[in-house]
């Protein structure tokens, strides 16, 4: 049953007109006014024998949504209670956003409706703010070159950015809102779980490196905690790790080069400068000199080889 109420019910006066918040009753059938609050009457500009006697709920309401507002009426006609977000004009033109609450009631005789409204313009205004400064964040994140991820306090996926998919080579909609070693056990036995562990529980940012087997890549983590969890970035350095066993290699190669250099070419090296001082005061016949000739000979082609050896290492290590 609807509540019967009229302008000489002392609690009417108390609930409706002293209300803070814009309130009026509107006739069904009709859709005029016949009752407004003067928090209303503050709020929307117009008088209250202009409610009342000049405009129509009609005339708040956007033109583009005038079918909508009547499709409305028609299907709450007798229901109790009703909310909905709507968009309402002020007499000077400008569109708000309003939270409404309508009721169905008997006012002095008429079926109408008792709404009673909350304008939310300022906090949509704020919202939408805020939709696009997480919008831009959100653009930035996904841009960035470094694979970056959010996690809550129980380590579940809260944001995962499409460099860390490619990284990682899991998609975002496979691990959001679920725990990565839930999904691939063997990530429980790497040292990144450790090491989110003690960033969150010590409340300290770590930075390492890891070698993922079963990805064949190098990654560098850097963890950073906050109050709702944690904030990982993290880049792909395989290449930079291939680059570095190339120099390994390439000095390891060096290293031989230099004792080569130190040991093997001075052997052959003393052999040749021990001949040659030993051909000193000798008589220069062919006789005392075929036996030193061939040391000579095999010393230098020894020697040659060992030249050649290094001059191939040489080669190997520049390519």
């Amino acid at each position: 049953m609807p509540l019967h109420i009229s302008n000489d019910d002392a609690s009417f006066i108390v609930l409706f007109h002293n209300n803070p918040n814009p309130m009026w009753i509107v006739e069904v059938d009709t859709l005029q006014f016949k009752e407004v609050n003067d928090a209303a009457i503050k709020h929307y500009g117009y008088t209250r024998d202009e409610f009342l006697n000049k405009i129509k709920l009609s005339n708040i309401r956007p033109v583009h949504e005038q079918q909508e507002m009547l499709n409305l009426i028609k299907r709450i006609k007798h229901s109790q209670t009703i909310k909905k977000e709507l968009t309402h004009i002020k007499k000077n033109g400008r569109f708000i956003h309003v939270n409404i609450t309508s009721y169905n009631v008997v006012f002095n005789g008429s079926y109408c409706r008792m709404v009673i409204i909350h304008d939310i313009t300022q906090q949509k205004q704020k919202d939408a703010k805020l939709i696009e400064a997480l919008d831009r964040i959100n653009e930035t994140l996904e841009s960035i070159t470094d694979g970056f991820i959010t996690l809550d306090r129980k380590l579940r996926v809260t944001y995962w950015n499409k460099e860390a998919a490619r990284i990682l080579s899991i998609n975002k909609q496979t691990v959001l809102h679920k725990k990565l070693w839930e999904l691939y056990p063997y990530y429980h036995e790497l040292n990144v779980f450790k090491q989110l562990k003690y960033a969150l529980e010590h409340k300290e940012t770590v930075k390492f490196e890891e070698h993922i087997t079963q990805l064949k890549k190098w990654v560098c983590f850097t963890v950073y905690p906050g109050a709702d969890g944690l904030a990982v970035y993290f880049q792909d350095i395989t290449s930079q790790k291939h680059g570095e066993e190339q120099i390994n290699l390439k000095n390891e190669s060096l290293d031989q080069i230099a004792y080569i250099n130190s040991h093997i070419i001075r052997k052959p090296l003393a052999n040749i400068l021990g001949i040659i001082n030993s051909l000193d005061g000798l008589p220069c016949n062919e006789e005392h000199m075929e036996q030193p000739i061939k040391m000579l000979k095999q010393s230098a082609t020894e020697l040659d080889n060992r030249i050649k050896e290094i001059n191939t290492r040489v080669e190997k290590t520049l390519r």
